[in-house]
Formats: C-alpha cells, structure tokens, sequence
C-alpha cells in the first residue's frame, strides 16, 4: 500500500496557526464547499512507500486532499473551465514526478432524488439536509441512486450538497477518462434510469 502524507505538520503550523481554520482545511479536502487560499495548503508531498510503478492520475492522501496529474487537471478544465480549484504541488521524493495538484472541487448540485435511491439520512441529524449513500462497499454493481435533471446541468465534477464526502462526476467525464486511459480509483455507475 502506498503511505502518503502531505510534508510535515511543521510548515502548515506556520503557514495556519488557528487551529480551527486548520481542520476547516482538512474538511474542505474531502467535503469541499469553498475555495482554498494557496498560502493555507501545502506545497509538498512526501512518498512513505516510493515504489516503482506510475502514479494514478489522481490519489488521496491520509489528511483527505486529492492528488492529481497535469493530465487529469487539463481533462477536468476543459469539461469544467474555471470551475475546479488545482493547487500546485510538487513530490519531494519521487523526481520523475510530472506536474502534480491538490483538487479542491467547490461546485456543489442538489441532483439526488432521494425517494428513488438506496440513501438515508444521518441519525446525528434532523431531517433530510445530511444524508448519505447506503451500499455494500462489497458489491461490485451499479449503485441504485437516480438523477434530476439537475444533474445534467453544470459542472461535470460535483459534491452533492445534501451528502457529506460525496464526490460524484457525470458520465461524459467518466467516458473521457476512460477514452484517454487515465489511472484513477474504480468508478462506480449509478443504475441507468
């Protein structure tokens, strides 16, 4: 398994020293909802475990911050120009590394019909305002969860606004990624409608 993390906690204390706004930071990695100020991030990456095989074009590290490549960041502006926030990033220990980024997607629908998805709502809230995806990490097969239309409009990478972590992208994106044989984590398809 490949150990990541981004370089130290030392120059981050510096650079953030309210506690606070630091694990806004962290949550911002993996929720999303806001941009991110370039001096408020990290600059480098340290491999634990360099290997020798080929980055993906996009990986996660343990503080949440998504990893991508020049390639996937030009995929991503050219879908969705202006759209996505990519902060640059350099791999201190692995030299042939090309050009790499911290993806910081902002953009935020409210496109899940819950009546007609495998959802639930959080027990720790009231309502339906924070809900989450229900699945077997286990099965393989497309996820029961329908689409608005709402989906179809805007950007092709989006949080769900409702669903905490979510990360979900559109099948344009996903074709065009498998189109130009770009090494990400396994998508999962939602059932066809």
């Amino acid at each position: 398994m490949l150990r990541i993390s981004l370089s130290g906690i030392g120059p981050i204390l510096k650079k953030v020293p309210d506690m606070h706004r630091r694990a806004d930071i962290s949550g911002l990695f993996i929720a999303g909802g806001q941009l991110l100020a370039p001096n408020e991030t990290q600059e480098h990456l340290i491999l634990h475990k360099k290997g020798k095989a080929p980055l993906r074009d996009i990986f996660g590290t343990r503080s949440g911050a998504m990893i991508v490549s020049e390639n996937l960041r030009l995929l991503m502006e050219e879908l969705d120009p202006g759209c996505h926030q990519f902060l640059s990033l350099s791999i201190d220990n692995r030299p042939d590394a090309a050009p790499r980024y911290i993806l910081n997607v902002h953009a935020t629908k409210d496109s899940v019909i819950d009546d007609q998805s495998d959802v639930k709502p959080n027990p720790l809230s009231t309502g339906r305002d924070n809900m989450y995806f229900s699945y077997n990490s286990y099965d393989k097969g497309p996820r029961n969860i329908a689409f608005s239309a709402a989906a179809l409009d805007g950007p092709h990478a989006w949080r769900e606004r409702r669903y905490r972590h979510s990360l979900l992208i559109s099948d344009a994106f996903a074709t065009a990624i498998n189109e130009r044989q770009l090494r990400i984590f396994p998508m999962r398809q939602a059932r066809k409608s």
